[in-house]
This record gives structure tokens, sequence and C-alpha cells, in this order.
């Protein structure tokens, strides 16, 4: 947002409150009269708010991730005689697209860029199953998840208006982000669940897992882009863009980097 833009605006709520106060000291007839005087007033003040932008948003954030991890098996080998060839395999399924939930909060109060965070959680479910020569245990339902933090330089691009929503503006932006992942299932940590010997009597079970996961989550930073459109009418706040992730991210979603759309409700002063 333009500083212009916003010293014209405390101009103007200024000048109407003057008016509010002369109009109301020349008028004669009584409390009605003051009342109307007063209504007006409070009318100029709130109108040029449809076009304006605020200074400080924050509301809630939700949307989808656009990635696939596909169906996977590993197997490591349990023996060293070549004619008696033993393994152990872990089989974990395919999931994706996970939707996402957060909030957050932006400040217009540096001229030509926006300052913004957000955090948000990730989840999704899929079943993995472990089998070696002795037994096999599953399929079970293991569960894929995360935390996310982005801090946002965003910037307008072009603003316009939109019939009903009033305000809005393209915009692009980048920044940085941290995570914290539950892994993939795999056959490192299965070795770890069943004391460093894959070739023993599996024995862990769902909840174990689970426990498990919890305790060995993965921190990532990365760097992101965006851009989408922001709509304003009023003191409600939009926002509908596109984000692309961009790290290393192959332990935890199996890519380099992964996209998602966002849509934001809030408030903006």
């Amino acid at each position: 947002m333009e500083t212009t833009n916003k010293n014209s605006h405390v101009v103007y709520w200024l000048s109407t409150c003057k008016f509010c106060r002369f109009t109301s000291n020349k008028l004669d007839g009584g409390n009605m009269k003051q009342y109307k005087a007063l209504t007006i007033g409070i009318i100029l003040a709130v109108l040029p708010f449809n076009s304006a932008s605020a200074i400080i948003g924050f509301g809630i954030q939700g949307g989808q991730s656009l990635f696939t991890v596909g169906d996977r098996t590993q197997s490591r080998l349990l023996t060293t005689n070549p004619l008696l060839e033993e393994y152990a395999t872990i089989n974990t399924g395919s999931f994706g697209d996970a939707p996402n939930i957060g909030i957050y909060l932006y400040l217009d109060i540096i001229p030509f860029i926006d300052l913004e965070v957000d955090a948000i959680v990730n989840w999704d479910k899929y079943q993995f199953s472990f089998e070696n020569p002795l037994d096999d245990l599953g399929p079970f339902d293991a569960y894929w998840g995360g935390v996310s933090i982005y801090f946002t330089a965003r910037r307008k691009i072009v603003g316009f208006e939109l019939p009903i929503l009033g305000g809005a503006q393209l915009f692009a932006g980048g920044g940085y982000n941290t995570h914290i992942f539950a892994p993939i299932t795999n056959l490192d940590m299965v070795l770890k669940l069943m004391g460093g010997d894959l070739g023993v009597t599996p024995e862990f079970s769902e909840d174990e897992f689970v426990d498990f996961v919890k305790e060995n989550k993965i921190d990532k930073t990365g760097f992101h882009i965006q851009g989408g459109l922001k709509f304003q009418l009023m003191m409600l706040d939009g926002f509908l863009f596109y984000r692309q992730t961009i790290g290393d991210f192959e332990d935890v979603l199996d890519a380099k980097t992964y996209g998602s759309m966002n849509l934001r409700l809030g408030f903006g002063f």
C-alpha cells in the first residue's frame, strides 16, 4: 500500500469528524438533527474502506498440498549365503494432496511490500506392512503430517475493482519457511523398533509404531514463491493464491519441491 494513500485516509477521517461537529452545531431542531448529522459523518468515514488497503490483517487459512507419494517397496537382504537368500521387506501405500489448515497475519507498514507469516498443519493417512522369514505384520494405518511456518514478503502487482468484492489486487511474493514433518515409514525405522535386528520375530504393535514416529520427527527448511489474488470488502479480507515450496523434502514426501492452493479469510484494519 502506498504511504500517500494511508495519509489521505487519515486526513479524510479528520475532515469528516470536523464536518460532523460543524453540521451538528449549525442545525437547529434538537437531538434528531444531531443524530442525522452524526449518521452522515459515520457513513462518509466508513466508505473509503471499500477500496483502501488494510495495514494489519489476520484470519484463518485452508488449502490443499499438491503432491503424490506412490506405493513403495523396500527390501533388505538378511543372509550372506547366496544359496539361501532371505529378506526383510516393508510395503507402504500411496498418499497425497494432503489438506492443510492454519492461521495468518500480515503487516502493511512498509512502502511497496507487505510482510506476512502463516502457520499451517498438514496431515494424511496411508498403510504399511512388514514381513521377514519368521512372520509378517500389517497392514497398519500410518499417519503422515507436519507443521509449517512461512515468512513472506509480497508486493502488489496491479490493483483493480471487482463487482461485489470491492477492491482487489494481483500480488506476488516469496520467502523462507520452516517445517517439522513425520517421516515416511521405512526399514530403518522398523530396524530401531526391532532392537537392531530385522531377522527376529516382529512383535511391535500399531500403537508402538505411531509413538515411535511422533518421537522421530524431521526438521526441514526451504524457500517459496507465491502469487494470487487479494480482495477486500470493508473490513473483510480474502486471499486466493498458489504457493511453490522449494527444498529437500524427499525423505518426508518423496519430492524436492511441491505446490499448494490456499484460501484465506479474515479481517483487515
